[in-house]
């Protein structure tokens, strides 16, 4: 049975017993159409305008491909360059055919801008789960997750162009009540106690059946200062970037206004597994993007060099300069033999 409700808000009530004291600052984007996750808003695209084929990159969460599928639309994936940009692309796109592009990591927005010269606007969706700050482009659609980048238990935006021809959802989803178990545990205990209820509250969002985004997240999303979130990125970024890039195999510009989700170093030839684990028994976390993308993948392409070859650094607002000056000076110390190799080599 889903956990949903009619959406209707709340008269203002007065009196009784408190809350939890929230501070309630602006909406991110006010006037997006908030769902309970990223991918169901994604479905609610495909599901509009009589689309029937979709083309998204080969590197992409598993998650995208099933809302793809569960819309009823045919997949076709690309591969993608050096530079992130996709390879391949038809001069000309079939009738009812659209194409998802990433704004991987935050840090893409150039290769946006280049799509935009040779895709038409309308058929081009834009994925900025990881790019929370960018702003939505001239597009049919633009995806933002907001989960990605703070303590939120669900949520999806989608800033739609006039021509989408959409409806938002009318029935709340009330499960983010369950999922934020997850969030109290690593308040009150730790990460490793709370990444089960973690796991669990990302496996409820499976189903892609696009619902309301529940009045919960709406209201946390409200108390959290996105602007000192965004600064506090870049400043973490540049500081691992300074440490950084000049062994690393990707060439990553942060560009004005880009908020990045991490610091990727990528070091071909350095199997990141046992490193990740060195990583982990010092308490320090290393995301992966996307390991179920694997078989789409080819050997020893770009796609392949992220998914094995690259750590996937935390440059988020919990850090200061002395935790991301230490985890970048560990991760060097860890890597030394893969980065020294690099460099005599060249």
């Amino acid at each position: 049975m889903l956990n949903v409700a009619t959406h209707t808000e709340p008269l203002l009530e007065i009196g009784g017993y408190f809350g939890l004291d929230l501070p309630n600052y602006a909406d991110l984007y006010p006037d997006a159409i908030r769902f309970q996750s990223a991918r169901a808003a994604i479905r609610a695209v495909l599901e509009c305008n009589g689309i029937t084929r979709v083309m998204m990159p080969a590197y992409i969460c598993e998650s995208i491909i099933k809302s793809a599928i569960d819309a009823g639309v045919a997949v076709e994936t690309y591969d993608l360059d050096e530079w992130l940009y996709p390879k391949n692309l038809p001069g000309v796109l079939p009738d009812k055919c659209v194409i998802l592009y990433v704004n991987y990591f935050g840090l893409c927005q150039q290769n946006i801008n280049r799509l935009l010269e040779v895709i038409s606007s309308d058929r081009l969706i834009i994925d900025n789960s990881q790019a929370l700050f960018a702003s939505p482009s001239d597009v049919l659609a633009t995806i933002y997750s907001p989960r990605k980048f703070a303590g939120l238990p669900d949520g999806g935006l989608l800033i739609a162009s006039p021509l989408l021809n959409i409806t938002p959802p009318a029935v709340e989803d009330i499960g983010s009540i369950e999922r934020m178990r997850y969030l109290f545990m690593r308040m009150a205990y730790s990460a490793q106690e709370g990444y089960a209820d973690f796991q669990q509250a990302r496996n409820s969002l499976q189903d892609t059946l696009p619902l309301a985004m529940s009045r919960l997240t709406r209201r946390l999303m409200k108390s959290i200062r996105w602007d000192q979130v965004s600064q506090r990125r870049r400043e973490n970024y540049s500081v691992l970037a300074q440490m950084m890039d000049g062994i690393n195999d990707m060439h990553w510009t942060l560009g004005e206004g880009q908020v990045p989700l991490c610091y990727a170093l990528t070091l071909r030839g350095c199997d990141m597994t046992e490193i990740k684990s060195e990583l982990a028994a010092q308490n320090i976390f290393i995301a992966t993007y996307w390991p179920d993308a694997l078989p789409r993948v080819k050997d020893a392409s770009l796609e392949a060099a992220l998914l094995k070859e690259t750590l996937f650094l935390p440059i988020d607002q919990r850090l200061d300069y002395t935790q991301v000056a230490s985890v970048g000076r560990l991760v060097l110390k860890l890597t030394s033999n893969c980065s020294q190799h690099k460099l005599l080599s060249n």
